[in-house]
């Protein structure tokens, strides 16, 4: 059964649903993955103060207990790159000399990278402690980011709520969903709308509910947003 919804010509779906509200997952355990992009990237100060902060996180650190290659050949190959970058202004032999070395230093750092990624089983936590960075959970092409800043206010009739987020850039519609606080699984989800806000008719006056907005784009639905909770009166 639908019934309109006058103040903004939406038709509110009276089926309910036990969907949770989804939210972006971040840093999941057995997820997370090494990431090597500064072994080419890096300047050579920057690799060398890199490669000196996984020296101090993995040295005595539990969960590397055996790194592969040893910390100590890394240790070395690092201390001869140092080297190598000083005596660059001597001449065009020393440069090579210096590629030579960062060539040597990266191959090792890559083999401990390898050793890193098995040993924290894809753990965030653990991953990070061995000072190497994590790679970045890259967004699905073409997903809108879930609207923010959703707020909601009393409307000027009895059971009304209004509802209000943030415009996202490039969402065609959005779409709102609301339950009572006392079950707040229990949806009902109300026809997309072109604006990123929307008036709630029809409510019990005296019960709060739980309101969430997702933005609608080209390729989908975003997540849904944080939820918004009011007594309607």
């Amino acid at each position: 059964m639908n019934v309109l919804n006058t103040s903004t010509n939406a038709s509110i779906q009276t089926t309910a649903t036990s969907t949770p509200p989804t939210a972006p997952v971040a840093s999941a355990p057995g997820r997370a993955r090494v990431s090597v992009d500064f072994l080419t990237r890096a300047s050579d100060a920057l690799l060398i103060m890199i490669c000196e902060r996984i020296l101090v996180a993995m040295t005595s650190n539990a969960s590397f207990p055996g790194p592969v290659p040893a910390l100590a050949d890394i240790s070395s190959a690092r201390t001869s790159f140092i080297g190598a970058v000083s005596a660059v202004k001597s001449g065009t032999l020393a440069v090579v000399e210096r590629r030579q070395q960062r060539a040597q230093l990266v191959a090792l750092l890559r083999s401990l990278a390898l050793y890193v990624q098995q040993a924290c089983n894809g753990d965030p936590a653990i991953l990070l402690s061995s000072g190497y960075p994590a790679r970045r959970t890259p967004q699905p092409v073409g997903q809108l980011p879930a609207p923010v800043n959703l707020r909601l206010a009393r409307g000027k009739i009895t059971g009304q709520l209004k509802a209000r987020c943030n415009r996202v850039d490039k969402a065609g519609s959005y779409q709102w969903r609301y339950a009572t606080s006392a079950a707040p699984t229990a949806w009902t989800l109300v026809d997309p709308t072109m604006a990123a806000s929307i008036a709630l008719d029809g409510l019990a006056p005296g019960t709060s509910y739980v309101v969430q907005v997702r933005a609608v784009g080209s390729h989908g639905p975003s997540n849904w947003s944080d939820a918004a909770t009011l007594m309607a009166v």
